[in-house]
């Protein structure tokens, strides 16, 4: 037990510097207040992909790549994540921050912070019910590329949230859709670009996905 234990600290130390920097190492904690609380809480499109950030109390948490990240406030007004090594140490990740704003459309943007630069990395959205047409197609996809230069090899339509989703290929954090009917998706916009319009087509073996410049035909496994 001593030796697990001591093996356990030198992890926890060994790990401290990736998170931490002298930058905030003054900084100490503080609660979101009130207004942030309401406004934070939703679905976000994030150019990591979809994002639902959950508000527990005064805890402010999601989930990314498996892992549940808390968001703590510092007294400089930024948010941090941070998550828990083997789930006792508590690990900042990165050097970098974020803050909220509101966008020209009063759209509730999340800015990044690292190395001197901001931008926008995530907007709010408010995800439609999921018609029982899209609930039956859920599920995965070989895809096929019939024009453009999309490298997609697998599609996978599930619900995270209560929002529909994409998992693209083997990645983990899927992108979010918005139905408008049942042949018309859209990727809803990051903050940094316009809405995506997603449309398909459905034939009786397999939906035919048109984006962009991109074609892709999808057969259900």
């Amino acid at each position: 037990m001593k030796r697990l234990i001591q093996l356990l600290t030198f992890s926890y130390f060994l790990l401290l510097p990736l998170g931490l920097s002298a930058a905030n190492a003054s900084l100490h904690h503080v609660n979101f207040t009130a207004a942030e609380l309401k406004t934070i809480q939703g679905h976000y499109s994030t150019i990591y992909g979809h994002f639902f950030i959950r508000v527990n109390g005064n805890h402010v948490s999601t989930r990314y790549d498996g892992k549940h990240i808390q968001l703590i406030k510092k007294s400089n007004g930024h948010f941090y994540p941070r998550y828990k090594f083997l789930w006792v140490f508590p690990i900042s990740i990165g050097n970098m921050s974020f803050t909220m704003k509101k966008s020209i459309r009063r759209k509730t943007q999340i800015l990044m912070h690292q190395n001197n630069r901001t931008h926008i990395v995530a907007q709010k959205f408010i995800s439609k019910p999921i018609p029982q047409t899209w609930k039956r197609r859920l599920g995965t996809y070989k895809a096929t590329r019939l024009k453009g230069a999309a490298n997609i090899r697998k599609v996978r339509l599930g619900i995270q949230n209560g929002a529909l989703v994409a998992f693209i290929n083997n990645l983990k954090s899927p992108y979010p859709l918005i139905t408008h009917s049942n042949t018309q998706l859209t990727s809803p916009s990051t903050g940094q670009n316009n809405d995506r319009t997603i449309r398909i087509s459905v034939t009786k073996n397999s939906i035919l996905l048109n984006y962009d410049n991109n074609r892709l035909e999808l057969k259900k496994l």
